[in-house]
């Protein structure tokens, strides 16, 4: 479709470049984060056929002169993570928790996405140069310099890997702070004061955020001396078959523990709803598509929670839905996602600094505590959940 391109003007505000642009008689708008965040994605993918080319160039020597290193060479790097409708994650296993850290402070933007690229680009042109130095020498058919080749590249696809995912974090909650900036002020507000370290303070703060607002259509199976067992109906329109009874199982297997001689446990009510059923009078949306999910989860049934697809990043609305990413997902990140439905908050704190032109920086902090609300990447499921959930039902 052309376009003609009448005028344009641009202007800086806290937060924000805004882009208009004046076509067809329509006005755009683009914001920082936004723009920010296209330019640092194209800089991964020139980086990105970069590896794909020394990939080739790496195979190419190894194939001619020590064939017998090929499965080690794996395969090319991934293709960027791309998210949509019926994009499932793979679910990876969870290592145990060890103790609890001390609060610790995690950021993320588009400046520190952008370091990640250019240290990595570093790396890569380091490989380059040793793979043309022994392109024409007798190196080339050492095993020993071919499988150091080989090691690099490996770890700079897995590098990669981690990049995409911080590219589709950043998009996502970047995205959430210019929509609810009074809130994100709030919780960054909440955020200095944890950073404090005043145990007072992350008590509090601790308190305020534990107790659940458990939705209604949770409910007891079975209460009785030695097993409590919750049942959690969860709607979802996932054809992948597969994926729901590892995630059924993923979930059920982290959400129990014992205290005193008794048993706590989640049985997950897996309910399909087709996506024909849903959008019954409307288009059915097509593996890939990009959704509203505010929009797309209203169209399930309310006496239930919903897990679908088509986010950039893993993410839940408590009491309500959890929208899955495409990036991996470990059990314990999908236990404390699933914790949201049963009306628990974060237990950390997420903030932002407001970049101008550059974005946001995320802001995140995890406190002392060890449970899975709190600490989504080491936390564990405690009785105190259940008697959390048990008290509000009550």
């Amino acid at each position: 479709m052309e376009c003609l391109f009448l005028r344009y003007a641009s202007r800086v505000v806290p937060g924000f470049l805004v882009v208009f642009v004046l076509s067809a008689g329509q006005t755009y708008a683009q914001s920082a984060y936004v723009q920010e965040g296209d330019r640092v994605e194209a800089r991964f993918r020139t980086f990105r056929n970069q590896l794909d080319q020394f990939y080739r160039s790496l195979r190419s020597t190894v194939e001619q002169n020590a064939p017998s290193l090929l499965p080690e060479l794996q395969d090319a790097p991934p293709q960027p993570v791309v998210f949509g409708y019926q994009l499932v994650p793979r679910i990876s296993d969870s290592p145990a928790a060890g103790n609890a850290a001390p609060i610790a402070s995690f950021s993320y933007s588009w400046p520190i996405t952008q370091g990640y690229i250019d240290n990595e680009g570093v790396r890569l042109a380091r490989a380059q140069q040793d793979l043309r130095q022994i392109g024409d020498t007798e190196g080339a058919g050492d095993p020993a310099v071919l499988l150091k080749l080989i090691g690099d590249y490996r770890n700079i696809v897995t590098n990669q890997g981690t990049i995409d995912q911080y590219i589709q974090y950043n998009r996502f909650w970047q995205r959430s702070i210019a929509q609810d900036r009074s809130r994100f002020d709030q919780m960054t507000k909440l955020y200095e004061v944890l950073k404090s370290g005043l145990p007072a303070a992350a008590a509090a703060v601790q308190q305020i955020l534990g107790k659940p607002d458990v939705p209604s259509f949770v409910g007891i199976v079975r209460r009785g001396t030695e097993r409590v067992l919750l049942r959690v109906p969860l709607y979802t329109d996932i054809e992948d078959q597969d994926f729901l009874a590892e995630a059924k199982q993923s979930i059920e297997g982290m959400w129990r523990a014992t205290e005193a001689g008794i048993e706590y446990a989640i049985e997950v009510d897996m309910r399909r709803v087709p996506a024909s059923q849903l959008y019954r009078a409307g288009t059915v949306p097509r593996r890939g598509d990009h959704l509203d999910l505010r929009a797309h989860t209203g169209r399930f049934p309310d006496d239930g929670a919903v897990l679908t697809t088509g986010a950039e990043a893993t993410h839940s609305l408590v009491g309500r839905y959890v929208a899955l990413g495409p990036g991996d997902l470990s059990s314990r990140t999908l236990a404390h996602e699933f914790g949201h439905l049963l009306g628990f908050r974060d237990g950390y704190i997420r903030g932002y600094q407001d970049l101008g032109e550059r974005g946001f920086e995320i802001l995140e902090l995890t406190s002392v505590f060890d449970d899975i609300m709190t600490a989504p990447r080491q936390g564990n499921v405690r009785a105190a959940h259940f008697k959390l959930i048990l008290d509000e039902l009550r």
